[in-house]
């Protein structure tokens, strides 16, 4: 099984990591890591056609290394992840599908916390693309968790965040790979869920490869 995790930022690798040996334990994914699209995102836009073009290499790039599937875990690029998507045969997750599932089928008002400000609009816009496919009206907010990337604190930041949130929603959900680190302490400190993005993707692609594999 070749699995590729296409990630922007180093951090985002170890939390993809412990996902698949916790969710998926015989499997051992393989990394590609470009540490400069998130610079060149910010500077440019996710959607800019250099941005674009980039993605549609990485794509190709999998391709040809016999991919089985391929995960991003870069939360800003939901545009360019869509376009590797529908222009290859092997199945494409984003970092935030099985996790937005989860919080459409939860119903009712929840919440998605984010430390990387410019992912903000890319994970809106997929969550009302992917509400809209199943009909249905999301009731979800998007906060802001001000300090916390890149902070020693990252981890205490997020779960004092959850914490205030958790009176007002029926279930929280951590927008980035990169805070999956916080996730096991935030669900001890919540009385509600707390999903984190790695969980849910590894949850998700086992379920679509075993169905993926039965249609060829």
């Amino acid at each position: 099984m070749r699995l590729f995790l296409v990630s922007a930022g180093q951090v985002s690798m170890p939390p993809a990591d412990e996902a698949f040996r916790s969710g998926w334990p015989d499997v051992k994914p393989i990394h590609l890591l470009d540490a400069s699209l998130s610079t060149d995102g910010a500077v440019l836009g996710t959607t800019h056609p250099e941005i674009l073009g980039r993605f549609e290499q990485i794509g190709r790039y999998c391709e040809r290394a016999r991919a089985d599937a391929v995960l991003f875990t870069c939360s800003a690029f939901a545009e360019a992840i869509g376009r590797v998507k529908r222009a290859h045969r092997f199945p494409v997750l984003t970092p935030n599908e099985a996790m937005f599932d989860r919080l459409l089928d939860a119903g009712g008002p929840t919440a998605v916390l984010v430390t990387f400000p410019a992912s903000v609009e890319a994970l809106r816009s997929e969550l009302t693309a992917q509400a809209a496919a199943r009909g249905i009206a999301p009731q979800v907010t998007f906060e802001f968790v001000p300090q916390a990337y890149g902070s020693p604190d990252h981890d205490r930041l997020i779960i004092e965040h959850c914490e205030r949130l958790a009176p007002a929603y029926r279930a929280l959900a951590l927008g980035q790979f990169s805070m999956a680190s916080a996730a096991p302490a935030a669900r001890a400190a919540c009385p509600i869920p707390v999903w984190d993005t790695p969980g849910t993707s590894v949850a998700k692609l086992r379920t679509v490869l075993q169905d993926h594999s039965g249609t060829r």
